[in-house]
């Protein structure tokens, strides 16, 4: 049975089935990928006024959504519900060439910190929406349990 690859990540972990398993490393790595494309691509839409604002109420109405979204993607983290990221695991798995167990333990860690890092970039949002940019410069935040 031949061994799955992807890209810079290595070896990916064969299970019995022949479907990939990841390790924790792997998983933290595409993640850390996966952040700094999504933060790449929204620091370009903004970069030529793609997301201005037009009044202050509607710059006030984007944080209070983020905000507000951000809290529930809190609340369905705390009780294990990751149904918000399997869209955007679906998509990274696509795109990287990965195939999943979606029962096994991978595909839920990696869904749980997907959740992780869907909040922290709803952070990153609010605040560079405040122009405040100082989370940019931090190390990439906790996942795994780090």
């Amino acid at each position: 049975m031949p061994r799955a690859q992807f890209g810079l990540f290595g070896r990916v972990v064969e299970m019995k089935k022949g479907v990939a398993e990841l390790t924790d490393t792997q998983i933290k790595a595409l993640l850390q990928s996966y952040l700094k494309q999504i933060l790449g691509e929204d620091e370009k839409d903004r970069a030529p006024g793609g997301k201005s604002w037009r009044e202050g109420e509607d710059l006030d109405d984007h944080v209070d959504a983020t905000a507000y979204l951000q809290h529930d993607c809190h609340r369905e983290l705390a009780i294990g519900n990751y149904s918000r990221a399997t869209g955007a695991v679906e998509r990274l798995l696509v795109e990287k060439g990965i195939e999943l167990d979606r029962d096994g333990y991978s595909y839920r860690t990696l869904c749980r910190e997907m959740m992780k890092v869907m909040i922290n970039r709803l952070e990153i949002d609010i605040r560079r929406t405040r122009l405040d940019y100082s989370l940019d410069d931090l190390p990439f935040p906790e996942i795994l349990g780090e």
